[in-house]
C-alpha cells in the first residue's frame, strides 16, 4: 500500500499540472484517512513563507490565523524540535507537560474541529531554515489511535515523508512558473493594496499590473484574484 502510495504521488508530479500540489494533498489526505488519521495538518515554514494544510474545517484556518496561533502552537515549539514523534491532541493532554495554559486551550480548541489525538512527524527540525512537520491526527479515541500506531506508526511516517518531498516538488514547479513580477504582484495583493497602489509602488503601469495579476492567477489555476491569493499562499508561493 505504501509503494502505491509513493508511485502515485511521483506520477502526480511528473505531469507538471500546475494543479498539482492540490492533488497531491487530496491522494495523501485520503491516504492517511484510510488509515484511520482524519484529522491531518501539514506545516512548512521557512524564510519568507508559512504554508499550512489540513483536513480540519476551514473555521479552524481561519481562526488559526486571525489569532497568530503560529506563535504559539505546541506542535511547532514542543513536537518540531524532535524527529522521536510525540503524542498529540486532547487525549493526551495529560502527556502535555510544560504547556501554557495558551497552548492548552489552543489544544482544546482544536478538539472541537475534530482532532482528538494523533502524533508528530517532524521532516525538517526547528532552525534558521524553519520548520516542517506533520500532526497526524484522527477523531477516534486515545485507545483506538494508540492501536493504530502500534502497528502502522512507522509506516506512516514513512508515507508523511513521500507526501512532504510530493508537496515541495509540486510547489515548486508552481513557484518556477510565476515570474518575479508576478509574485511581487501577489504579495502586494496580499497585504490589501489595490492595483494603483501596486503600480505606485513598483513604479509601473496599472495596464502592467494587470497583467501581471492575470497572468499569476492563469498559471495557478484561479478564477479570482482572492482565490490566487489563497492558492499561492497554501503552496508558500507568498507568505500570509
Amino acid at each position: 500500500m505504501l509503494d502505491n502510495f509513493s508511485e502515485e504521488l511521483s506520477s502526480i508530479c511528473a505531469t507538471n499540472d500546475p494543479g498539482a500540489a492540490d492533488r497531491v494533498w487530496e491522494v495523501t489526505a485520503a491516504f492517511f484517512a484510510r488509515n484511520g488519521f482524519d484529522r491531518l495538518i501539514h506545516i512548512d515554514t521557512g524564510p519568507g513563507h508559512f504554508a499550512l494544510q489540513t483536513t480540519l474545517p476551514d473555521a479552524w484556518v481561519a481562526r488559526y490565523k486571525e489569532r497568530g496561533y503560529a506563535a504559539i502552537d505546541p506542535f511547532l515549539s514542543h513536537c518540531c524540535v524532535t524527529f522521536r514523534p510525540i503524542s498529540t491532541g486532547i487525549a493526551y493532554a495529560d502527556l502535555h507537560q510544560g504547556l501554557s495554559v495558551a497552548q492548552m486551550t489552543l489544544i482544546d480548541e482544536a478538539s472541537s474541529f475534530g482532532i482528538n489525538a494523533g502524533f508528530s512527524s517532524t521532516i525538517r527540525l526547528k532552525g534558521d531554515r524553519g520548520i516542517a512537520g506533520w500532526n497526524i491526527g484522527s477523531s477516534l479515541s486515545r485507545q483506538e489511535v494508540d492501536a493504530l500506531r502500534l502497528h502502522s506508526e512507522d509506516r506512516l511516517r514513512l508515507a508523511a515523508q513521500h507526501a512532504h518531498e510530493a508537496l515541495d516538488r509540486a510547489r515548486r514547479q508552481t513557484s518556477a512558473r510565476l515570474a518575479p513580477r508576478e509574485v511581487q504582484c501577489l504579495r502586494f495583493l496580499a497585504q490589501g493594496y489595490r492595483t494603483k497602489d501596486i503600480a505606485r509602488a513598483l513604479d509601473l503601469s496599472s495596464a502592467a499590473i494587470e497583467l501581471y495579476l492575470r497572468n499569476a492567477r492563469r498559471k495557478l489555476g484561479a478564477l479570482t484574484r482572492e482565490q490566487a491569493i489563497a492558492i499561492a499562499t497554501a503552496q508558500g508561493i507568498i507568505a500570509p
